[in-house]
């Protein structure tokens, strides 16, 4: 049986607001309760780095830089398609295992491309430290003629699941639907942020993420 899920297609925002309006979505999964796909882009070059990354001083000059709520690794934004995935809890995809909810993810976004993209099957391992997101596929990526093509990272906690994602070319957002509408028994109805939503986003990018103390807090 298809189930609605919610669209929510961003206009550029700052470093800061993209992460704040994801851990606002999460933290209000449960009142939402629909899943939900995000497709968001940045007004500025900048750098999303994983919650356990060192702070790449040396970039700042260049870009803006966001820790983001997820693990992971140090991801360049401008050029990419930028997804988050909601899954409120009790959702199929809050049920599953960690690398289940990221391959299922990913199996959507391949669907979303009419040229071949695969996942990645190698043996299932993280690589750590101060490391760029691309440069190290992980089991459940996404790949074409044996680079990365997308990655993401997650988390999940009594809200449901957050599933930050980035593919690295720009992918309409009607592909990218048609992808998710193809894997998943969905059909999406546009929407935007509710007013609860909206609010707890100011806060957090005014009370966390756009400040030294938590982007970085590791040096």
């Amino acid at each position: 049986m298809l189930e609605i899920w919610h669209l929510l297609e961003d206009a550029a925002g700052n470093a800061a607001w993209n992460m704040a309006v994801d851990e606002a979505l999460l933290q209000c999964a449960a009142t939402r309760r629909q899943p939900l796909l995000r497709v968001y882009t940045w007004d500025r070059p900048s750098v999303s780095i994983g919650y356990f990354q060192k702070y790449p001083a040396q970039l700042a000059v260049t870009h803006a830089i966001v820790r983001r709520p997820t693990g992971g690794g140090l991801v360049y934004h401008g050029e990419d398609t930028t997804i988050t995935v909601i899954a409120p809890p009790g959702h199929a995809l809050h049920k599953l295992s960690t690398n289940e909810a990221y391959c299922a993810v990913h199996n959507a976004i391949i669907a979303a491309f009419a040229t071949p993209v695969v996942l990645h099957t190698a043996p299932l391992a993280s690589p750590r430290g101060q490391y760029e997101c691309f440069q190290k596929p992980v089991q459940g990526d996404v790949m074409a003629d044996g680079r990365k093509l997308a990655g993401g990272a997650q988390r999940r906690n009594k809200h449901g699941l957050l599933h930050q994602g980035s593919i690295a070319v720009r992918l309409p957002v009607e592909e990218l639907v048609a992808g998710f509408e193809k894997t998943f028994p969905a059909r999406f109805a546009r929407s935007g942020l509710t007013d609860a939503e909206r609010a707890l986003a100011e806060q957090l990018a005014r009370e966390k993420y756009v400040t030294v103390a938590w982007n970085e807090r590791v040096r």
